[in-house]
C-alpha cells in the first residue's frame, strides 16, 4: 500500500471503530478496528517521511575529534606498584 492508501484506510477504521462505540457489546470489536486503524495512520506518516527524504542527500557527518590521550598517571619501573 501506499502512504495515501494507508491514510484513506486508517480513515475508514477508524469511522468503523466510532460507529461501533456506545453499542454495548460491540465496545471490544471498536477497539480493534482503533488499533489497526492506528497501525495504517502510522504507516502512512512513515510512508510521507521516507517520499520526502529521499529528495535530499543525507548530509556528511563529521568525525568526532578526540583529543590526546593523557599519560598513564601510575609510575614506571620494574615490579609491580605496592596498591595491586
Amino acid at each position: 500500500m501506499t502512504g495515501p492508501e494507508h491514510f484513506l484506510r486508517a480513515e475508514q477504521l477508524a469511522e468503523e471503530a466510532h460507529n461501533r462505540l456506545g453499542k454495548g457489546d460491540e465496545q471490544a470489536t471498536a477497539a480493534v478496528w482503533a488499533a489497526i486503524a492506528q497501525v495504517h495512520a502510522t504507516l502512512a506518516v512513515a510512508a510521507a517521511i521516507e517520499a520526502g527524504s529521499g529528495s535530499r542527500p543525507r548530509p556528511e557527518l563529521p568525525a568526532p575529534d578526540i583529543g590526546p590521550l593523557l599519560p598513564d598517571p601510575r609510575p614506571r619501573g620494574p615490579g609491580l606498584p605496592p596498591w595491586t
